[in-house]
């Protein structure tokens, strides 16, 4: 958890990119919830390392887009933008001069949306088994040449 002085300036940071025109493109539902989002994301990033906001990287945007901003309750209508504002808000940074190569992790950011949307579905992806089933009549895997139900079955 950030300190006191280094959360007002995340709070600080995210207000000043909601009062900005940075918001203008995405839809009024999430407007609404930006700025408690992004002050919970750019918090994250900074818990995953514990570092000031100006020295995250694109593991701390991983980490925070697809661990705790997932989890967090956004309206379903403007869950799919959520990696954009995020992006937004990220090459926003870089243009103030307050974070250095902020349109790269705001690309990095966007570039998640996959696995954001995967994140914040709450669905745990389905297990695919690399290879077809062993059957008792098929030749052991051990290498023996007996078939699997002579040899490795009962072990």
């Amino acid at each position: 958890m950030p300190g006191p002085y280094t959360l007002e300036k995340i709070e600080n940071w995210a207000s000043d990119f909601c009062l900005s025109d940075g918001l203008r493109p995405f839809s009024p539902a999430l407007r609404e919830a930006a700025g408690p989002l992004l002050v919970a994301f750019l918090t994250a990033a900074c818990d995953a390392r514990g570092v000031e906001p100006d020295e995250i990287e694109e593991a701390d945007v991983r980490a925070a887009l697809v661990g705790k901003v997932a989890r967090l309750a956004v309206p379903e209508a403007a869950r799919r933008e959520v990696p954009a504002v995020c992006g937004a808000f990220l090459a926003y940074l870089e243009a103030e001069g307050r974070l250095g190569g902020g349109r790269i992790l705001g690309a990095f950011a966007q570039a998640l949306a996959g696995s954001y949307q995967e994140a914040a579905s709450g669905k745990p992806k389905p297990i695919v088994r690399p290879g077809s089933k062993l059957g008792r009549n098929d030749p052991c895997p051990c290498g023996s040449g007996k078939k699997y139900k002579n040899c490795c079955l009962g072990k």
